[in-house]
């Protein structure tokens, strides 16, 4: 086991998979997959531009459910923080970055420490997240309360500010916005300007995955949560599903989800009309690893891929920005073999005759080129190289 900080483990870690992956190529013709190739980030990126460099995972935000929000030549990005599963965590940090390699700690948008004992959001804020719709930043959170005096079960909470650093104003101070108790919003804005609030009912028997359209002048839910879809007896999802990210495409939504029924790993269902009927993808699930003790399986378009040098045990928990090459691109997190501590994996995602694509979870060095558009809104991009370790 590699122990120490987040950074010193990982840098610890790509050298000695970079020893092993000397010999492995000496001893083998055949790359493995899950190595995404060598280096691409897809195919039809713009030849015109620097390259983009980086590679997985990034200690420098060493949180999980990560989420990136590009926004006025910086990349900024939240997730929860540790501790993870036991007692209370400090609350909602933000970190920021020119180029997407190396982060910095921003600020607190929630400091857990400077609530009132009797909020209903005051422990363990799980999973938060950043949207900029219409010019305003919105914060949405999933939090509870573990005192004995003021318990409350776990919810999902949302503020707003004018400012990505805030402040933020809590709009849900005396009753969360879902109705039960619930996890892992998200917000969703389509064409038409609608908000669409996603989100997943909690601590039940059979985990289930909902969607109602949002007030956004009164940030509560204009209606009824419908039900969308849940986890399924027998399959990669049969012990529960979560942590809903939304994308749109041609026409179609794709509503990407993970589970923890093997290890952690993402799948998408796929609808015609928001509030669905949504099909499960047959090629769930499309990314994830293996728990602990069953090391060296990556998990890629539903198949189990064994590769001696692929160094997660667990990762998931999506969403998706805009990445440097102009395309789509999605975040989560990963843990390394060994660690308990999670960090940040980013690779990009296409779509190819309605299926999802992809290159995550990839751990070798990638590279993308980055457009003149992404380059002039984010100069900091042609400053990234290879990764933030020094």
């Amino acid at each position: 086991m590699v122990t120490g900080s987040p950074r010193n483990k990982v840098h610890a870690f790509r050298t000695l998979l970079w020893r092993r992956y000397a010999l492995f190529l000496l001893s083998s013709p055949i790359l493995t997959c899950c190595s995404a190739n060598g280096g691409s980030s897809g195919a039809g990126s713009d030849t015109a531009g620097p390259f983009f460099a980086y590679q997985n995972p990034n200690p420098g935000v060493n949180v999980r459910d990560t989420v990136i929000l590009p926004d006025e030549g910086k990349f900024y990005s939240i997730g929860t923080c540790p501790p993870y599963w036991q007692g209370a965590n400090p609350g909602v940090k933000l970190f920021s970055s020119d180029n997407l390699v190396d982060w910095k700690f921003e600020t607190m948008l929630i400091d857990a420490a400077k609530l009132p004992p009797d909020s209903w959001y005051k422990d363990r804020f799980w999973a938060p997240e950043l949207h900029k719709i219409k010019g305003k930043y919105y914060l949405t959170f999933n939090c509870l309360n573990e005192s004995e005096k003021y318990r409350h079960h776990h919810a999902c909470g949302i503020a707003v500010s004018d400012r990505v650093k805030g402040p933020y104003k809590v709009m849900t101070p005396d009753k969360p916005l879902t109705p039960w108790p619930s996890n892992d919003l998200t917000l969703f804005e389509d064409e038409d300007g609608k908000v669409y609030a996603f989100f997943n009912n909690g601590w039940t028997d059979v985990h289930k995955i909902y969607v109602a359209e949002m007030d956004m002048e009164k940030l509560r839910l204009k209606e009824e949560p419908v039900e969308l879809f849940k986890q399924e007896r027998g399959a990669w999802d049969a012990n529960g599903i979560e942590g809903s990210a939304v994308v749109k495409h041609e026409g179609t939504y794709y509503l990407f989800y993970s589970s923890w029924t093997r290890g952690y790993a993402v799948g998408y269902a796929t609808a015609r009309d928001i509030r669905g009927p949504y099909a499960k993808s047959k090629s769930n699930p499309l990314f994830g690893a293996w728990r602990k003790g069953r090391e060296n399986i990556c998990v890629r378009y539903g198949k189990d891929i064994q590769d001696p040098l692929f160094p997660f045990t667990s990762l998931g928990h999506n969403q998706f920005f805009t990445g440097p090459d102009g395309r789509l691109w999605t975040s989560c997190h990963a843990y390394l073999t060994g660690s308990n501590e999670a960090s940040m994996l980013i690779d990009p995602v296409w779509f190819e005759n309605g299926e999802v694509k992809t290159t995550a979870p990839s751990y070798t060095p990638q590279e993308a080129r980055i457009t003149p558009e992404m380059l002039k809104k984010f100069p900091g991009l042609k400053s990234a190289k290879k990764s933030g370790l020094k």
